[in-house]
């Protein structure tokens, strides 16, 4: 006989960076060390990196090198800095975000380069 009940709720609560256009596809991705060095805002791009043999994910960087291409987009808050920190970020793998939030780790708008290398990687900014 199958248990049937409540289990829980989870409650996502502030701005986000999701969009109703496209379903997106979410991921909690594992943070780098530099990743989980400051709090990461909804709207935030981020990088695939090695880290101890395994991929990770930090913020993308407007100085970062061309070869260097943003993949994924923090969808909620989120602070994995002190003891209790984050270990990884919410973030858009695949769908729509918005625009006017998508920005790089270090605060600067997106390029419309830097906007079309995202979307080749399936987030689109709408």
């Amino acid at each position: 006989m199958a248990n049937e009940g409540f289990l829980g709720k989870h409650v996502l609560n502030g701005e986000r960076a999701a969009t109703d256009h496209h379903p997106v596809i979410l991921h909690h991705l594992p943070l780098s060390a530099l990743g989980r060095a400051a709090p990461l805002a909804p709207g935030t791009v981020m990088k695939r990196v090695a880290e101890d043999d395994a991929a990770a994910w930090e913020p993308f960087l407007s100085t970062d090198a061309e070869a260097v291409t943003p993949v994924a987009v923090v969808d909620t808050p989120c602070d994995p800095t002190g003891a209790d920190g984050e270990k990884s970020a919410l973030c858009i793998v695949h769908g729509c975000a918005k625009v006017r939030l998508l920005k790089t780790g270090d605060g600067q708008p997106l390029t419309d380069e830097q906007m079309a290398r995202l979307a080749e990687h399936g987030v689109f900014a709408v």
